[in-house]
């Protein structure tokens, strides 16, 4: 029975339905005990009624035959027994000597040897009888006579016409009962959709919230606990909603990857960082100073604009998040934070994808007379420390290292239209299979005691691919290159 009641508040069907067959099986039960109990109680009073009304009757005759019977006065007690006449319930009346012998009889009565009945029960004094015609209680009674036994009295009281009324009374009560249940089991459903009413708004503002949906309105209109909890859902998804503005203007400042984790992790934002291996791009603008000395502070700005939005969206299609803009300058990291296990790959494709997407742009800019803008790519890989730096007021998620500063000296030292990696990301799983490099000279960068060999990425074998063209359609289709 636990493990049924478990497995039944645990099923998946509604609350409504559960809450009806419940209410239900209480009203059953309820008025099952409360029909049987009225049944049991009106069958004993028409018992006790009975034998009250047998016990009065025989006591009667017997006090009525005590003289007569001393007397032998035969006749008058044939006329007291033949009193049975008067009443239905009488079937039947006898009078015996106290010798056993028979002295009055009127009706119909079972009893035959009233002294060898008694014999076996001093304590007797009733006797339930039945035959195909009647069902009957004899009772019986001393006849005494100052103080005196002189004999037996025996009234026999038919049975029949109380147990019809029992009947009738009995099977009004099951009906009444039944139809009570029945009215209760129709009542149920009804009356636990209406209970479940709040629980139904609970469940809907539940799902709206857990499906992002948190501008839901929630009519409140209860003081009751069912009130109280609805407030609190009201108050959780006004928070919800506040933490999502405030996550999507992160999201403008940081990359969604490094806002996501500020937000939603504790250590997000305290000071520190671990060792991860990761590659990093940085891309540059060649001739950024001549070109800002013939256009105004808003059209570098719109400038710059126009091609780093289109880099960002290459850097979020090749899993890069974007770490800063600084100044013409854009820094992408590639398996950091999350790890990826292609991260130099992802670089070098970034990277084509990036001087792709600036000569499609060049290209509408040429025809419209505007200045034309090329970028230089360096890319590197590594170790490098990503964390937050910075002061406990103001902080900042990068990476920082020795990787981090090659990289930005590989972009100095490349041409315009370029892309230069170094051997350790040609060194990285996957990137010499699917990648043609052209080895360059050995170069002594700035701060940097050993030389470093360099590679030119071969963006033609890139270009070529399907695959490629279909990402870079998708990034930006020549057609709709502003």
């Amino acid at each position: 029975m636990k493990n049924l009641t478990r497995r039944f508040e645990n099923s998946s069907l509604p609350l409504a339905l559960k809450w009806s067959v419940i209410i239900a099986c209480f009203v059953s039960l309820v008025m099952g005990l409360l029909g049987w109990f009225l049944i049991n109680q009106q069958t004993a009073t028409y018992r006790q009624q009975n034998e009250v009304l047998g016990g009065v009757v025989v006591d009667q005759l017997a006090f009525a035959a005590g003289e007569p019977l001393l007397a032998g006065d035969d006749l008058s007690l044939q006329v007291l027994v033949r009193q049975q006449e008067k009443n239905s319930l009488i079937i039947g009346m006898q009078v015996f000597d106290l010798k056993g012998a028979l002295k009055a009889s009127a009706g119909v009565s079972p009893i035959g040897d009233i002294l060898f009945l008694l014999g076996r029960d001093d304590g007797l004094r009733q006797l339930p009888w039945r035959t195909p015609y009647v069902n009957a209680v004899s009772f019986f009674s001393s006849i005494k006579f100052k103080d005196v036994v002189a004999g037996y009295a025996v009234v026999s009281i038919d049975q029949g016409p109380l147990e019809r009324q029992l009947n009738a009374l009995t099977g009004a009560l099951i009906t009444t009962t039944i139809g009570l249940i029945v009215l209760g089991a129709l009542l149920a459903f009804p009356l636990s959709h209406k209970l479940c009413q709040p629980i139904y708004q609970l469940v809907k503002v539940g799902e709206a919230i857990d499906s992002g949906d948190t501008r839901m309105p929630i009519t409140i209109g209860r003081k009751d606990e069912i009130g109280r909890v609805l407030g609190a859902f009201q108050h959780m998804a006004e928070g919800m909603e506040k933490k999502r503005e405030v996550e999507q203007a992160f999201s403008r400042f940081l990359s969604p990857t490094i806002a996501h984790q500020v937000l939603n992790q504790p250590e997000g934002s305290e000071l520190g960082g671990i060792t991860k291996d990761g590659s990093v791009l940085f891309c540059d603008v060649v001739g950024f100073t001549e070109l800002s000395e013939y256009l105004s502070p808003q059209e570098v700005g719109a400038l710059l604009n126009q091609y780093f939005s289109y880099f960002s969206i290459a850097a979020d299609s090749c899993n890069g998040t974007v770490d800063k803009f600084i100044g013409d300058c854009v820094m992408i990291l590639f398996g950091v934070p999350e790890s990826d296990a292609s991260h130099a790959l992802h670089a070098v494709t970034c990277g084509v994808l990036i001087q792709e997407i600036a000569t499609r742009i060049n290209h509408q800019r040429y025809k419209k007379g505007l200045p034309l803008v090329q970028f230089k790519i360096g890319i590197n890989s590594g170790q490098m420390l990503a964390g937050n730096l910075g002061s406990v007021e103001r902080m900042q998620y990068t990476v920082v290292g020795d990787t981090v500063n090659l990289t930005a000296r590989i972009c100095d030292i490349c041409a315009p239209d370029q892309i230069l990696v170094t051997e350790a990301t040609l060194a990285q799983p996957g990137v010499k299979s699917l990648i043609k490099s052209v080895p360059q000279n050995t170069v002594k960068v700035k701060g940097r005691r050993q030389s470093v060999k360099t590679y030119l990425i071969d963006s033609e074998s890139f270009i070529s691919e399907s695959m490629f063209q279909e990402s870079l359609d998708k990034i930006l289709p020549m057609e709709e290159v502003p």
